[in-house]
């Protein structure tokens, strides 16, 4: 999830790929750049989305992202909720399973 604490302006699911590529490349060069990256879901409401990466560039993307501070000269931060090697595993939030 991105936060934006002063009510910024909302990117649009390209402009959210493009921040993300953007972050990759200023931390890790053209190479992280490169990283094969796919936004699966995203909502521009709630600033959420799933993000699908190699098991390898997870890393990369995950420090990439932790380390940018700004999207349009405002503060900005990201916010991991759940990394999973399986997609179904992130349809639920195993910490509010009732048995």
């Amino acid at each position: 999830r991105r936060e934006l604490p002063d009510g910024g302006a909302r990117p649009s699911v390209a402009q959210f790929k493009q921040l993300v590529v953007s972050a990759l490349r200023e931390l890790h060069g053209e190479v992280g750049a490169a990283l094969p990256v796919d936004v699966l879901t995203y909502e521009e409401k709630t600033l959420s989305a799933i993000l699908r990466v190699v098991s390898s560039g997870l890393v990369k993307l995950w420090s990439a992202l932790t380390l940018l501070g700004f999207y349009q000269n405002r503060r900005c931060a990201f916010r991991v909720l759940q990394a999973s090697p399986f997609l179904l595993a992130l349809s639920g939030n195993s910490r509010e399973l009732v048995l």
